[in-house]
């Protein structure tokens, strides 16, 4: 028997850990019991009753059914499990993965629960993986804490930590708040379990304060209770108890389920032991047994071995060594049930087993990856080697069509360079004839010009003639009629019109580019342009016109005029460029 009761200080930490894990696995369907007006019981007889209607979509059906086992699962594992698997058959039928993450959870949970840890660790991998297919943030974070749980209920409180600190990195991303306040309650109870109560109780109040601000009143209520096992190691038993009764307070006044306060009750029954408070300890720990055993959730066990271990000691304390023994040996044999140390092993080597393949399935695709980067490697090689041959192909034949295009360009040049040269030539040969033609035209307009002056002075020398004698009358009938042919001549002035029809004839480009800019130019305006062209005199040009030399002068005038030239331009320069 002494030695049985010695055993007892050993037992402490497994009963700390065992409410701790046991109030947090709460604080999930503490949250959920905030979104709904009713209690749990008609919600769950509500989703049965939809369950029961026929012709219900799959889709809808399957969120039913997990929802069902969501509630269920801590008060009635079992059917939760038979519902979780069913929606997970419905899901994988549908190809439904978002839907298969949350069966697989649920009966992760379900497992976890009845203490079948392996089955609850590979359900709990297979989430986690449809998850990382999907890149799921949400679905990862909450496969995260469903494994964090699992390593923790198997006392591996380092794959724990990882687990809910991964977790707790994806809320702080999602700005989730509520779950960030779970996660930061979850690591507080992993430090817990290794018994470094500093950190723990850091961050048990980082969850109590982010709870209080979103108004979570389940995680508030585990946060006191944590706070309170904290209190309860480092010898505060006074400070436990405020918090407890603070974590009862809450629980009591939400109608929460009896497990949880049995629970905080059996935690307070320890504090109240080490106040020697004996009467009081035993009515708390008599309070959480009737509790416990009215429930009919498969946890219960783990709040059974809390209240032996503390009854144990109390009856210890209390000198009833016979009843402390008895409750001892009930102790292991529900211990015995839950976890033996083989079942832990196992836990750790499902744990190794799996990174193990996970690192086999990494090594697998980086051979992969690398006989596929070597192939494309190679084929990167085949195909630089093809576009060189390609590219040494292409540009020999172009170096070959560039040489038949200079050729051909060459040849093209000296063809336009001599039709160039024969062109400049002509024009040469033609501006030759061109200034020949209008050095006729210049010379023939002064022959025309001086033969009018010559017959005009003719004309009037004739007409100063005075006639004597008996042929006078007849003499001066004939003088005049001479007179007036030679007037009529002069004014048909047929040269005039022959010249002004060769200057036409061979300065038919002048006059077009001419008449192009001042279509309005008359055909006298024309013919004066073409003759002060040839550099003739004004007298010239009034002899050729039969004009005075005045009405010469003023045509000229009226030509700058309508040209639009000022006093210092030169009209002859003017029209040359036509």
């Amino acid at each position: 028997m002494l030695n049985s009761l010695t055993a007892i200080s050993d037992l402490r930490s497994l009963q700390l850990r065992r409410y701790a894990r046991c109030a947090i696995a709460l604080i999930t369907g503490c949250m959920a019991l905030l979104s709904i007006a009713y209690p749990q019981a008609r919600r769950v007889d509500s989703l049965r009753e939809i369950l029961k209607i026929s012709g219900l979509p799959d889709s809808q059906k399957i969120r039913n059914l997990n929802q069902l086992a969501f509630w269920l699962n801590r008060d009635s594992t079992n059917e939760a499990l038979v519902y979780s698997n069913e929606a997970y058959l419905l899901s994988l039928k549908t190809n439904n993965q978002p839907a298969q993450i949350a069966s697989l959870l649920n009966l992760s949970e379900g497992y976890l629960y009845n203490d079948s840890y392996e089955q609850a660790l590979e359900y709990g991998f297979a989430a986690l993986d449809i998850s990382k297919n999907l890149k799921s943030d949400p679905d990862i974070a909450n496969a995260y804490t469903n494994l964090g749980w699992i390593f923790y209920d198997t006392e591996n409180g380092n794959f724990a930590l990882q687990y809910h600190r991964d977790a707790l990195a994806l809320h702080q991303k999602l700005g989730n708040r509520s779950k960030e306040a779970t996660s930061l309650n979850a690591i507080g109870l992993v430090f817990q379990l290794k018994n470094e109560y500093d950190s723990a109780r850091k961050y048990f109040d980082q969850s109590l304060q982010m709870a209080r601000a979103e108004n979570i009143p389940g995680t508030i209520s585990a946060a006191y209770n944590n706070i309170g096992i904290c209190e309860n190691a480092r010898g505060r038993y006074k400070e436990a108890v405020s918090f407890f009764q603070k974590a009862l307070e809450i629980d009591s006044s939400r109608n929460h389920t009896p497990l949880s306060q049995a629970e905080t009750l059996n935690q307070l029954a320890y504090s109240l032991l080490m106040l020697k408070n004996y009467p009081e300890a035993e009515a708390m720990l008599k309070r959480s047994r009737t509790m416990i055993e009215s429930a009919t959730s498969n946890t219960k066990k783990e709040k059974i071995l809390d209240n032996l271990s503390i009854s144990s000691q109390l009856y210890q304390a209390l000198g009833n060594y016979r009843q402390a023994f008895t409750d001892l040996q009930e102790y292991t044999s529900v211990r015995n049930q839950i976890l033996t140390r083989s079942k832990s092993d196992a836990i750790a080597a499902l744990k190794t087993k799996k990174e193990t393949q996970e690192k086999e399935t990494e090594i697998r695709e980086l051979a992969a990856e690398k006989q596929l980067r070597s192939f494309q490697r190679n084929v990167l090689a085949l195909c630089i080697v093809l576009i060189i041959i390609i590219g040494l192909l292409f540009y020999s034949k172009l170096r070959q069509k560039q040489k038949k295009e200079k050729e051909l360009e060459e040849i093209k040049q000296a063809l336009i360079r001599k039709d160039l040269d024969n062109t400049l030539l002509e024009k040469a040969a033609l501006q030759d004839k061109l200034k020949y033609k209008d050095a006729e035209l210049k010379n023939y307009a002064l022959f025309i010009s001086q033969r009018n002056e010559m017959v005009r002075s003719f004309i009037e020398d004739l007409s100063d003639l005075k006639l004597e004698g008996e042929g006078k009358k007849e003499s001066l009938t004939r003088f005049n009629k001479m007179i007036q042919k030679f007037q009529h001549d002069l004014d048909i002035n047929k040269d005039a019109q022959d010249f002004n029809l060769s200057v036409d004839e061979i300065h038919k480009d002048f006059f077009f580019n001419l008449l192009k800019k001042y279509p309005e130019l008359t055909e006298n305006e024309r013919r004066l342009c073409a003759q002060i062209r040839l550099n003739l005199s004004i007298k010239d040009i009034a002899s050729l016109n039969n004009i005075s030399v005045k009405s010469a002068e003023m045509a000229r005038y009226r030509l700058r005029k309508q040209f639009s030239l000022e006093h210092g331009d030169n009209l002859n320069e003017f029209l040359k460029q036509f």
